[in-house]
């Protein structure tokens, strides 16, 4: 989407966003004394039908799609220190095509915690998550099913902004829940010892939509040499089978194909980036608990073709 009808929209569209995280976190709240992975649900089932809905009223002239995948197992990868990191908790990724048939890709990864402050200090026996998020050292996949024992090396060794914290409020008095105003129940923090929040994640999401935040990926997964691609690319290629299942929640499993987690419109139809990701992957992954990913939410536009 253009970023200038974004920004032209934003005083409406963020409070909606917000709003609707704020649904997600009730709900989930409701159901279980939520953890983390908890609120991953929450998040990849909750709220995309709601984001959905405010993408199809706020910007009329586009088309949409919005997917998820629910993941708990998360992959694990070996940097060579005594701990090996998760490479992380929820992925969100924006897809904008283009009537060329070009596509433009951008993806945010969080790392996610539960905190009741804005700021949070790493724990000692956490730094070796923050030393993937904030030096990105080479690395081999360790619990990620089918790419266990490839490598990946993302560039530049430096902190990026498609890879962040997102701190978790799970204080009622605190998040927005009864408040409201001026609250929110996560934010975005840079990958540091201490984390401190300086965005919402609504507006970290709005700013995805214009490729202010995010780092962008290419659009060609078997000819793309870049380290950060591939890794986004491995992920929604895992995601892709996943089955959707958080027993503290009581949600029952459910397939990536259903129509709990894909709404678009007419015009975007059933395929997505996922279906684009699989490949020829499709005959050869199982679907076992080894094959660990992140959540994913995704999220595809296309300018309406009357609009062209």
């Amino acid at each position: 989407m253009n970023a200038n009808v974004i920004n032209n929209n934003e005083s409406i569209l963020e409070p909606l966003i917000e709003n609707a995280i704020l649904n997600a976190v009730k709900w989930i709240e409701i159901r279980c004394r939520p953890q983390e992975p908890d609120y991953m649900l929450a998040l990849s089932t909750q709220f995309i039908k709601e984001f959905f809905n405010i993408l199809v009223a706020v910007f009329p002239r586009y088309d949409f799609s919005v997917s998820s995948v629910y993941c708990h197992q998360k992959p694990i990868v070996d940097i060579g220190l005594d701990k090996k990191p998760e490479l992380g908790d929820i992925l969100f990724v924006y897809a904008e095509r283009r009537k060329n048939g070009e596509r433009i890709l951008n993806a945010l990864l969080f790392q996610a915690k539960v905190s009741n402050y804005p700021l949070l200090r790493i724990h000692q026996s956490e730094k070796h998550q923050l030393e993937l998020y904030r030096r990105w050292p080479e690395f081999t996949y360790y619990r990620a099913g089918f790419l266990n024992g490839k490598k990946r090396n993302v560039l530049p060794k430096t902190i990026n902004d498609g890879a962040q914290y997102l701190l978790i409020d799970s204080n009622p008095l605190t998040n927005g829940i009864y408040l409201g105003k001026g609250m929110f129940p996560m934010g975005c923090a840079v990958p540091d010892d201490d984390l401190c929040i300086n965005n919402s994640l609504s507006r970290e999401l709005i700013n995805l939509l214009k490729f202010k935040s995010g780092r962008t990926i290419d659009s060609n997964p078997y000819s793309t040499e870049d380290g950060w691609s591939k890794m986004i690319w491995d992920l929604l290629r895992i995601a892709a089978f996943k089955y959707s299942k958080r027993k503290n929640a009581q949600v029952r499993s459910f397939p990536r194909s259903s129509e709990y987690n894909h709404f678009h419109t007419e015009n975007m139809g059933t395929r997505t980036l996922l279906d684009e990701a699989l490949g020829n992957y499709a005959d050869i992954m199982d679907m076992g608990e080894e094959n660990s990913g992140v959540s994913v939410v995704l999220v595809e536009s296309m300018l309406k073709r009357e609009q062209e």
